[in-house]
């Protein structure tokens, strides 16, 4: 007898969990990937820029057990920035009052089943109706408490600036029905969903209501897409030259012919390709002044854009031509990420005109072994330094290849340092570890500061992005990486009360461990930059990057002492910083953003300013064999 054929939305969600995940979460229950997947799909076809970014934003959006709701988060100004539960409060009402217009609150269901009951999304309705009408959630619903109280904070807002907001709300439900069950999903509930939009309506204009079902269809076109690398630029002959016969271009595209290859149409709106961006040396940075800079010009000066504007660089396999165009494919923007993606924000914008930009462009033909020659020197020429280059730089090539030869604790590791989906995902790999894992481990090690990776993760990335990556520090990237993989996978299995404390975890066992060690000289390093160190001093500093290795190695030697140190801190924490446990409301939840210890320009007290009367024990003698777990 024939084995039935695994359907297309199986095979899409194995590919998605097992190109990004880790293999304790590819472990997970089948509804719980299918969650994940869900959640991820719906954040690209909404805002592909922050899907981009982070390939594993569907769980981090995720609202875990809650009954009824799987996922949340707002939006600002169409997709302009986004914001999850166990964001900053402070961090979104800063950028509401700033950059504010309208901001959408989007609530997510998922039932992987063939039987999706009318209850199944009352209950995800019925929880955005409790919020605005003030009722209160059980005790046995802490997250959807939490919810409450997020939500309350940004609305109950007294500030003028906050009332002028639009209010918006989304609520979505996904499952693996055919798209001629969704339909007739939707049309048996129809009455009962018009009921509770109209009271919806109490607190929103039913404008700023919408509720939308979704299918297995619409998902894999949508992961269908994520993964065509299927694009192509056509190229207006009139407005470039072949400098070098069909090896090289340059002159000007329409901002209508580069959004037109790398954010096509999708579902009636222009969606932002992952891939084209991917040997690029940065990626999108937000709204930062420069960002916002070539925003303002394209929008009041669109026709003088191109004067203004360094414009992109692209590299392609070929180039081929017809009677008007030159036709490049595959797309690969090596320089001019910003521009790109500040282009495709003010596409959204009805008053944009994309035939009016033009936009300077070089168009290189290269093979794989050129586009790390290409991409550095083009964006040296722009000033911008060799730091900046995240994923096709030495230090991240060799980080790569180093993670692929250790183990801690038996555990194995994959540095995927490109977004792009891989071709033979290892399954037995452990850990997948992303250029964003590096980022926190390192931030809330060695410059101490993982209160700024609790909150304000973003700004504080594109503030020491370009200092913070030195060759000779790659073995302490590798271990601190690793360290931060191990105390989350430990977390979440033994340790759940600290689930929103490992950075300050791994801050504390990077202490611990180097006790006698000026690893604040690391800080001062990285935060006042790395130029102009003299040999001595480098010496020195290798020194000491060795020694620090060689102290986290010892926690990491075996699963008794890394067991031991944490038991040790988590044990300290409970006893001494009570605080960092209570995190029941916004107001208590501030103590993960408050510094850790006394730097340069601090001035509130240090969360841990007892450190050294409180962590009074030698991390040898934890980990000894005379003392016990």
């Amino acid at each position: 007898m024939a084995k039935a054929k695994k359907p297309i939305i199986e095979k899409n969600l194995s590919k998605f969990i097992n190109d990004n995940f880790d293999k304790k979460d590819r472990r997970k229950s089948d509804s719980v990937k299918f969650e994940w997947f869900v959640n991820s799909m719906h954040i690209w076809q909404s805002s592909s820029q922050f899907y981009n970014s982070n390939t594993k934003i569907g769980k981090d959006i995720s609202l875990g057990t809650s009954q009824g709701g799987d996922a949340f988060y707002v939006s600002v100004n169409n997709f302009e920035q986004i914001f999850f539960l166990y964001d900053n409060i402070e961090e979104v009402i800063d950028y509401l009052k700033k950059h504010g217009k309208s901001i959408t609150f989007h609530f997510i269901q998922t039932k992987k089943s063939e039987n999706a009951n009318w209850p199944d999304f009352l209950n995800l309705i019925d929880v955005p109706l409790k919020i605005w009408k003030g009722q209160e959630f059980s005790k046995s619903q802490p997250i959807l408490i939490n919810l409450q109280e997020f939500i309350d904070k940004i609305t109950d807002d007294d500030d003028s600036v906050l009332g002028k907001i639009e209010h918006k709300i989304e609520i979505s439900f996904y499952t693996n029905k055919d798209n001629d069950n969704i339909v007739k999903l939707e049309d048996n509930w129809k009455t009962d969903i018009e009921n509770k939009k109209n009271e919806l309506a109490n607190y929103f204009p039913l404008k700023n209501i919408e509720i939308l079902f979704r299918g297995s269809g619409f998902l894999n076109e949508i992961f269908e897409k994520i993964n065509s690398n299927d694009y192509s630029l056509l190229v207006n002959k009139e407005e470039v030259i072949e400098a070098e016969e069909k090896k090289y271009l340059i002159g000007y595209i329409t901002a209508k012919e580069l959004l037109d290859s790398i954010a096509p149409v999708v579902n009636g709106k222009r969606t932002l390709y992952p891939d084209v961006f991917k040997n690029n040396i940065r990626l999108y940075l937000g709204r930062n002044k420069v960002n916002e800079k070539i925003e303002e010009t394209l929008m009041k000066d669109s026709k003088r854009f191109h004067f203004y504007n360094n414009g992109i660089t692209i590299t392609t396999k070929e180039i081929n031509d017809n009677s008007k165009n030159f036709i490049i494919c595959p797309v690969n923007i090596v320089n001019g990420c910003q521009t790109a993606n500040s282009i495709y924000n003010v596409s959204k914008s009805e008053d944009f005109n994309e035939k009016d930009v033009k936009i300077p462009v070089k168009i290189i033909v290269a093979q794989d072994k050129e586009y790390e020659n290409i991409t550095i020197r083009t964006n040296t020429q722009n000033g911008l330094e060799t730091k900046d280059l995240i994923s096709i730089t030495n230090t991240q090539i060799e980080l790569q290849e180093e993670f692929e030869k250790v183990k801690f604790l038996g555990k194995s590791f994959h540095y995927k340092r490109q977004k792009s989906a891989d071709e033979n995902a290892n399954l037995e790999i452990d850990y997948i570890v992303q250029i964003d894992d590096i980022l926190r481990a390192t931030l809330s090690t060695l410059m101490l500061i993982p209160n700024k990776v609790s909150g304000y993760f973003d700004q504080t990335t594109l503030k020491y992005v370009d200092k913070i990556f030195d060759e000779r520090f790659a073995k302490l990237y590798l271990i601190m990486t690793s360290l931060l993989k191990l105390v989350e996978d430990e977390v979440d299995e033994k340790y759940p009360e600290f689930s929103r404390l490992k950075y300050h975890l791994i801050y504390l066992i990077y202490k611990l461990s180097n006790k006698e060690i000026d690893i604040k000289s690391f800080e001062e390093y990285f935060r006042e930059g790395t130029e102009d160190i003299e040999e001595e001093e480098i010496i020195k500093q290798n020194q000491l990057i060795n020694k620090v290795y060689s102290n986290i190695y010892l926690v990491l030697k075996n699963k008794t002492s890394f067991d031991k140190v944490l038991v040790y801190v988590t044990t300290k924490i409970k006893e001494n910083y009570s605080g960092l446990l209570d995190l029941s409301d916004k107001e208590k939840e501030k103590i993960l953003y408050k510094p850790v210890e006394k730097l340069k320009r601090t001035r509130a007290t240090p969360v841990f300013e007892n450190f050294s009367s409180v962590f009074t024990d030698d991390y040898k003698t934890i980990i000894s064999d005379n003392v016990p777990l």
